[in-house]
């Protein structure tokens, strides 16, 4: 499975003829050129991402795994130990929808809850070794999916876009608060 189809055709065929946006059309040159590639730089990361969560979602389908399911693994693998609460303002959601989308993925045994040990009402979310294979699976796909997107990158354009990447996340943070 590719990113394909006909919205990334014309996307494809739209964003390699940039001798005018659609707003050039719409307001002429009216904006600062600098200001219409920042919003575009935006919208492209928007997109980007879109895209990459629809094709992994199609690919983590096969595993009976969906969108918020893959998105709360990954991140209680990186902040393993988290609450419930510290998991549902990670992942931007309220405390209950966090709470259905960690009871599917308990469900499949992927996850336990466990009592905090200074606090018991307190429970903490840990990785279960039967999440192993799914990580397996969620890696490969990642692989394929970043090396499929990633082809004719040199590898200090990898890195320099990564690095841009990073900072431009740091910044957002920062920004948020």
């Amino acid at each position: 499975m590719g990113l394909k189809g006909s919205w990334c055709e014309f996307q494809e065929t739209f964003l390699t003829d940039r001798k005018s946006t659609i707003r050039d059309y719409r307001h002429g040159e009216d904006e600062a050129p600098d200001l219409r590639a920042h919003g575009e730089v935006l919208y492209l990361i928007h997109e980007l991402s879109r895209l990459i969560s629809a094709d992994f979602d199609r690919a983590m389908g096969a595993h009976d795994l969906r969108n918020a399911q893959w998105w709360a693994l990954m991140h209680i693998h990186q902040y393993e130990g988290v609450t419930q609460s510290e998991l549902a303002a990670v992942m931007q959601m309220g405390r209950a929808s966090a709470g259905k989308v960690l009871e599917r993925i308990e469900k499949h045994g992927w996850i336990e809850r466990r009592a905090d040990p200074e606090d018991q009402r307190v429970r903490r979310i840990y990785l279960t070794p039967k999440s192993q294979p799914i990580f397996d699976a969620m890696s490969e796909e990642g692989r394929n999916l970043f090396g499929r997107l990633l082809k004719g990158f040199t590898d200090s354009e990898t890195a320099a876009l990564l690095g841009g990447l990073r900072k431009l996340k740091l910044n957002a943070a920062r920004e948020a608060g």
